[in-house]
């Protein structure tokens, strides 16, 4: 209970961060990796929680490459996307679920979360034509990230470290 409360602790400080800020203690990110391991080895055995992080790097570090390619190519010179496109604290969080969720679940709370965020974003644009153009993804994903464990601590069905839930979905 108190990893829980931790973790909860942590998000809820990088959601707060980012969203004043636009920008996070560094320090954040590996207590908040330490307690996602806990938990990760809470829900599976090490050769799981391995396998599945492998996987979700790799994923992630396409997506990176992908990123660092698309801007790269559309402006003519190499692109550092850490500079000025995608921050961090972005990545850091993004690295820190990886080790904690399974694959396809990683990989739904990715997209979905992605998808949030810019809903989210256009609709203050819309209200607020002066908002600034920085989008506190980090500090969203660790909201929505905090939901999502709230609402698997308290759910028989949702079980975010395996993908038995999602694959008992599809039909």
């Amino acid at each position: 209970m108190l990893i829980k409360l931790l973790l909860m602790t942590g998000l809820i400080s990088v959601f707060c961060q980012d969203l004043r800020y636009r920008a996070v203690y560094w320090w954040c990110f590996p207590v908040i990796f330490v307690l996602l391991l806990v938990l990760a080895k809470e829900n599976a055995d090490w050769h799981s929680v391995v396998a599945n992080s492998l996987y979700n790097v790799a994923f992630l570090l396409l997506q990176l490459a992908v990123l660092t390619v698309y801007f790269s190519f559309r402006q003519r010179k190499l692109v550092i996307i850490t500079k000025g496109l995608l921050g961090w604290g972005d990545v850091l969080l993004l690295l820190c679920l990886a080790f904690y969720f399974s694959p396809l679940t990683y990989l739904l709370f990715y997209v979905s979360s992605l998808i949030i965020v810019l809903l989210f974003t256009l609709l203050i644009r819309l209200k607020d034509k002066e908002a600034g153009m920085k989008v506190p993804l980090a500090g969203l994903q660790a909201l929505l990230f905090a939901i999502l464990l709230v609402a698997d601590w308290n759910s028989s069905f949702i079980n975010t470290a395996s993908d038995d839930w999602l694959l008992y979905l599809i039909p």
